[in-house]
């Protein structure tokens, strides 16, 4: 039988609204919107025209253990002013766990 565009024949891959991924095959970070057709919908980090990712393509961060309080402080920040709407101040938290990760993190 076969599938309507809102039903998924892939297995989700348990992410929500507003997780960040990175999109192998366009070597993007996007912030997860929502899950149909198949396809993942993301968007740029602070904003911007969205795209489909294939679930295939998306890899979420690492998740090695507990989180150091740094990477607690900078995600805490990240959501508020997510939940604030300033994407300005949400992509300068994004860079930031970037910058955090590669030194702290390797």
């Amino acid at each position: 039988m076969p599938h309507t565009p809102e039903q998924t024949s892939e297995a989700s891959l348990g992410l929500k609204r507003g997780d960040l991924v990175l999109d192998t095959a366009t070597g993007r970070v996007g912030e997860v919107m929502d899950n149909r057709w198949n396809r993942y919908q993301l968007r740029p980090l602070g904003g911007g025209r969205e795209w489909h990712a294939n679930p295939r393509n998306i890899v979420t961060p690492r998740t090695n253990g507990p989180r150091c309080e740094e990477c607690r402080r900078i995600k805490s920040a990240y959501y508020a002013a997510s939940h604030e709407g300033d994407r300005e101040a949400a992509a300068r938290w994004t860079t930031e766990m970037g910058l955090h990760q590669r030194a702290a993190h390797p």
